[in-house]
């Protein structure tokens, strides 16, 4: 798919996990995990969007196509953009540098629920752990019969987690960019709860997956034992 875009956005610095785009997993850092997934994926051209020296030479040296973007920019959504703004192509997919071990179908799944007439698509896979449920550092989405995303929690509202990654049509990004941080969003710290605010509609892929976001240096030790057991 050619019209599409992934920006795979990397920033060096990391509260909970300082550099966490460079640690190594199985011998490869974390953002050539993703940039090969997203290359698998085949659905056009892959940017890493760096903020710094060191992560453009890494990128470089996997050979990958990086642009630099402002260390100040202060999302990822914003680094995307960034990256994206001067290119041409309709579909922009936002694939987070800190969930190395995301199957390329599910990538491919993200863009085609974009479908007719959402602005914005995602993921979501099955939540059937209730310590996952109650845990307030995985986010659920609560959905529609036809997979519109109502709402998006931190609090055990539904029975559906929600996946870091975000297919964008261009014209959508363009606008989220641009809108400041609104009340349920500032509430739950979930910035996708901005472009529900503003009447865009996202829609869900559910998925199969067992995936691991890498915020903390527990989650690569996770990483490294789902590797090692053939679940990637």
């Amino acid at each position: 798919m050619s019209s599409c875009l992934t920006v795979i956005p990397a920033r060096l610095g990391s509260t909970r996990f300082p550099r966490k785009v460079l640690a190594k997993l199985d011998g490869r850092t974390m953002i050539e995990w993703c940039w090969r997934a997203a290359k698998a994926a085949k659905l056009g051209p892959v940017l890493v969007a760096v903020d710094s020296r060191e992560v453009a030479d890494e990128v470089r040296r996997f050979g990958g196509e990086f642009v630099m973007t402002a260390p100040s920019l202060p999302s990822g959504s914003d680094r995307v953009w960034a990256a994206a703004k001067n290119r041409w192509e309709p579909i922009i997919l936002n694939y987070q540098g800190d969930m190395p071990l995301l199957k390329p179908a599910t990538l491919r799944a993200t863009v085609k629920a974009l479908g007719a007439g959402a602005d914005i698509a995602t993921s979501v896979i099955a939540l059937e752990d209730d310590a996952r449920r109650n845990d307030r550092n995985v986010v659920k989405a609560v959905l529609t019969k036809h997979g519109g995303c109502l709402y998006f929690s931190r609090a055990p509202v539904s029975s559906w987690e929600h996946l870091g990654l975000y297919a964008y049509r261009r014209a959508a990004l363009k606008r989220f960019v641009t809108l400041k941080p609104s009340p349920l969003e500032k509430s739950e710290r979930l910035e996708q709860l901005r472009a529900l605010e503003d009447g865009m509609k996202i829609r869900a892929a559910v998925v199969r997956e067992c995936p691991v976001a890498v915020d903390v240096p527990s989650d690569l030790r996770r990483a490294e034992t789902m590797l090692r057991r053939g679940q990637k």
